[in-house]
């Protein structure tokens, strides 16, 4: 047991925020939550009864001056982080923020320098780095069996069509931002991660719920760095369970990872490899692979804290997602390839 525990913030009670409040729960011999904020103060009431002693605040700047919180855990609208996030730091917080990183680079990048400047844990939420299909991904690829890559394609999808037509939620609307900003960062992080990033892109949008505001529905073509070429397919319209599929492709074979598939994950060595092989180790999940790696994100990050190391995210590359994004909403609008 950790000789003093880390005393956490929780900031937005969002359905994002279950999954991270699970985590910390599930490492109470070295963290616990103290304090929970919310502006629906209902669900406050909901949940802080879990928590013996724990505080409860309408505004964050109220749960910020609570000199017992040691780190905050923001999930709240993607708008909103940027705020939220720098007046935690300025109050000595370490910060643990889901993604996107912010809505802007040049906040993102004040961000990393004043948690650097402060000395203090910054990190995003990423879970891409935790799941267990690419993590294994990441092992083939280093070993050389697909050869040189040539082609990576993925697909993140789902449906938020009810949430974009409820007029009281914030999904669809244009201050938040759509589905590219939402979900294509995690394949930026992921090319970043896997293949060194992205060398150009060419972005595609379009809004198929009217009572949208942004695109719900996005797809973008470029080259990795070392010139692969790349196709992200990302849609919040597909009735089907929330699916993530990546296909990469090289000069000896070929993997396909996909969370609805059984088995998640297998590799090909050529045309005439019918069967396959399957990569062992990767759970049949649908329903908790993603919860899974939210609860991995959150323990490493405390740990990142107890030890005194670098989180296993390094927030410069989820400000790097945030500016592939960026570069592909200008060349939406410019209808043009943009070099990063």
């Amino acid at each position: 047991m950790a000789e003093k525990k880390v005393r956490v913030g929780l900031i937005g009670l969002g359905s994002i925020s279950y999954a991270h409040e699970a985590g910390y729960s599930e490492m109470g011999e070295v963290c616990e939550i103290v304090a929970l904020c919310d502006i629906n103060e209902e669900e406050i009431n909901n949940r802080i009864g879990m928590y013996e002693g724990a505080k409860g605040y309408a505004h964050y700047h109220d749960l910020l001056a609570n000199s017992q919180v040691d780190m905050v855990d923001i999930t709240v609208p993607h708008v909103l982080h940027y705020e939220i996030a720098k007046a935690a730091l300025n109050q000595g917080k370490h910060v643990l923020v889901e993604k996107p990183i912010t809505v802007k680079s040049e906040q993102g990048e004040e961000l990393i320098a004043l948690a650097e400047q402060k000395g203090l844990k910054f990190s995003v939420a990423e879970n891409t780095h935790f799941v267990t299909a690419y993590l294994k991904a990441e092992e083939i690829l280093k070993q050389g069996i697909l050869g040189d890559i040539w082609t990576v394609r993925t697909l993140i999808a789902g449906s938020e069509v009810y949430r974009i037509k409820d007029p009281n939620l914030w999904h669809g609307k244009a201050p938040f931002g759509g589905v590219i900003l939402d979900s294509s960062v995690h394949n930026f992080y992921l090319f970043k991660w896997l293949f060194g990033g992205v060398r150009d892109v060419l972005g595609f949008a379009s809004k198929l719920v009217p009572e949208g505001e942004v695109e719900d529905n996005g797809l973008i073509l470029g080259h990795l760095s070392n010139g692969a070429e790349f196709q992200l397919n990302t849609s919040c319209t597909f009735e089907i369970p929330w699916i993530e599929r990546v296909e990469i492709y090289g000069s000896k074979g070929g993997m396909i990872i996909d969370q609805l598939a059984n088995p998640v994950v297998k590799y090909y060595l050529g045309s005439g490899d019918i069967d396959g092989t399957v990569v062992e180790g990767v759970p049949f999940d649908p329903m908790a692979w993603k919860f899974n790696s939210m609860i991995a994100e959150v323990r490493d990050f405390v740990m990142a804290v107890i030890e005194d190391r670098p989180p296993r995210v390094d927030s410069a590359d989820a400000l790097y997602a945030l500016k592939a994004v960026e570069a592909v909403e200008k060349s939406i609008k410019l209808k043009r390839v943009v070099t990063l």
